[in-house]
């Protein structure tokens, strides 16, 4: 499905349960989803791009007898890099794994958390929503790139994310990802975040927000 424009991020901290923890202490939000809006308020500033990768394995020719016979078509293999101008930072670490020294320092944790995460987009003509669901995976922050203002430009240095998806048991068969269409006639957007956020609050009745041109 061609997209158009990155609409909404959602992140929901799973525990050993596979339910979100739906608190905004121990988890990202009351809700158990967490949306990486443009929110000053919330601490974010949108995203620029979420890349993701690895949809479809990389299939293999087999042959015999001088002739290919046929194709072995390895499990996919998602991956989502993300770039956003500023992720709340302390939402941020916890979706990393890391734990707060006491005196307003994180350092990484022993454990990566596991995390449901959502990547909605928009279809043309109709503007109505896509979403890249990925049930469980985690996030991992590479490098930091921080270099000097000058005197005429401002630079700035993102947050750069990556989500490695995992196998989920609630996506059949236990795959990686599976793909919403808000314009298909069975669509329901609370049974969509219930499965891949299970536990959460955030979406409680199914509503759709497309406008249509």
């Amino acid at each position: 499905m061609a997209t158009i424009g990155l609409k909404m991020l959602y992140v929901g901290l799973k525990d050993a349960s596979g339910n979100v923890v739906a608190d905004a202490i121990s988890g990202l939000d009351e809700s158990g989803v967490f949306q990486l809006d443009t929110s000053k308020a919330n601490g974010n500033l949108g995203t620029k791009t979420a890349n993701i990768t690895g949809l479809s394995g990389t299939p293999t020719k087999i042959d015999g007898n001088n002739v290919t016979v046929d194709v072995s078509n390895p499990p996919s293999s998602p991956s989502v890099a993300i770039d956003s101008n500023l992720i709340n930072y302390l939402a941020k670490e916890k979706m990393l794994g890391r734990v707060p020294n006491g005196i307003g320092g994180f350092i990484d944790g022993d454990t990566v958390p596991e995390c449901g995460f959502i990547v909605e987009a928009q279809v043309p003509i109709t503007l109505k929503s896509v979403f890249f669901c990925f049930g469980r995976g985690t996030f991992n922050e590479a490098s930091h790139n921080v270099q000097t203002n000058t005197s005429t430009a401002e630079t700035r240095d993102d947050d750069n994310l990556t989500y490695t998806a995992l196998t989920y048991d609630k996506f059949n068969g236990d795959k990686p990802f599976a793909t919403f269409y808000e314009g298909d006639p069975n669509f329901d957007k609370k049974a969509m975040f219930d499965l891949v956020f299970p536990g959460q609050t955030l979406i409680t009745a199914n509503t759709t927000t497309t406008t249509s041109k």
